[in-house]
């Protein structure tokens, strides 16, 4: 393939930041939203739910290149987009795969309408973050690449550094691919430091990484020599993608905008007083609920989702009655893990 020079040419989306409490308030004092059991399903996560559904059938596919596989061991933390097998090592070369679009760089792949089916869970394919996988570190399939797209990705990860755009976190651009072709990808990441939000994500990742010891293919970033296996690797891990998550709140559907205030991040329901009306709860949902399950048990049990999926998958629930008490998973509701 003929080396081109990264064009940004056209920005096809600015992600949107949250209301904060305040917009929150105000439109709940004006009554400008409807009545909350009304909505407890927000647009944006039915879009979710329903590719999710359209993935499904690709989950236990068997293992070829093209395709994107959740890591086994910790598939809240993401997943790999596999590239080709290495005879030589007896391992998968690939790419991270995170949901979180809006953490793409001039590297980052985003994954859009054309690559469906594909779970909500492969957002940006990070290729500038090559990894090599044994096939026991592999999980279910949630999605497969044309060998176009996979192409695009194996560009990025040579090209995609020489894009001289100015550093915008949070714009994503259509870049040109030699030949008639484009791709959907990020900005340049700033090198002013704590500037850009993607420079610590990247990092955490890395982190992420090192802790499930899974080795980079990237000759230029630090490997780690000695496995470490910290006796509180399982909380270090789930802190890693809890901090990846809150850089940026945003989630995102095909280009992921979600519908405006359908995200509300951490903030607080309050009344006018100042008091507090709320109880919030996280939840991790069966792999196997349907939405028409999810929100018949929400609507029953007078819940709303009001952030979510997470890093982890998790979502947070709302309800108006503080001295509410989810019931435990089991028969009659779709929950998997309260509070995980």
């Amino acid at each position: 393939m003929t080396a081109l020079t990264p064009t940004l040419a056209i920005v096809a989306a600015r992600l949107p930041s949250p209301p904060s409490s305040a917009e929150m308030l105000d439109a709940e004092v004006s009554g400008d939203t409807p009545d909350w059991r009304g909505i407890a399903v927000p647009e944006y996560l039915l879009q979710r739910f329903a590719r999710r559904s359209d993935a499904a059938p690709l989950a236990a596919r068997p293992i070829a290149g093209g395709q994107i596989h959740l890591l086994a061991r910790r598939p809240g933390f993401g997943a790999v987009l596999l590239d080709a097998w290495d005879s030589s090592r007896q391992r998968w070369r690939g790419w991270l795969v995170t949901p979180d679009t809006a953490y793409a760089d001039a590297c980052g792949l985003v994954v859009e309408e054309r690559d469906a089916p594909a779970d909500p869970r492969a957002g940006l394919v990070l290729c500038d973050m090559p990894v090599t996988l044994d096939v026991t570190d592999l999980g279910a399939c949630l999605g497969v690449f044309s060998q176009e797209r996979l192409q695009a990705a194996r560009w990025l990860e040579t090209h995609g550094r020489a894009n001289a755009a100015t550093a915008a976190p949070g714009v994503i651009a259509r870049v040109a691919l030699p030949g008639d072709d484009y791709v959907l990808t990020g900005t340049p990441l700033s090198s002013e430091l704590g500037k850009d939000g993607r420079v610590a994500y990247r990092q955490l990742l890395r982190q992420g990484l090192q802790q499930l010891q899974i080795a980079t293919a990237d000759a230029t970033a630090p490997q780690l020599k000695t496995p470490v296996k910290a006796a509180n690797s399982n909380r270090w891990l789930k802190l890693v993608t809890a901090l990846a998550a809150s850089v940026m709140v945003v989630q995102s559907a095909w280009l992921f905008l979600p519908k405006e205030n359908a995200v509300v991040g951490n903030a607080e329901f309050r009344s006018g007083s100042g008091v507090e009306t709320g109880v919030r709860t996280r939840v991790l949902f069966r792999a196997e609920a349907t939405e028409a399950e999810i929100r018949t048990w929400l609507q029953r049990e007078q819940l709303e989702i009001v952030a979510g999926p997470d890093t982890l998958g998790a979502y947070t629930l709302l309800s108006r009655d503080r001295q509410k008490v989810l019931p435990p998973p089991g028969p009659g509701n779709p929950l998997a893990v309260i509070n995980p």
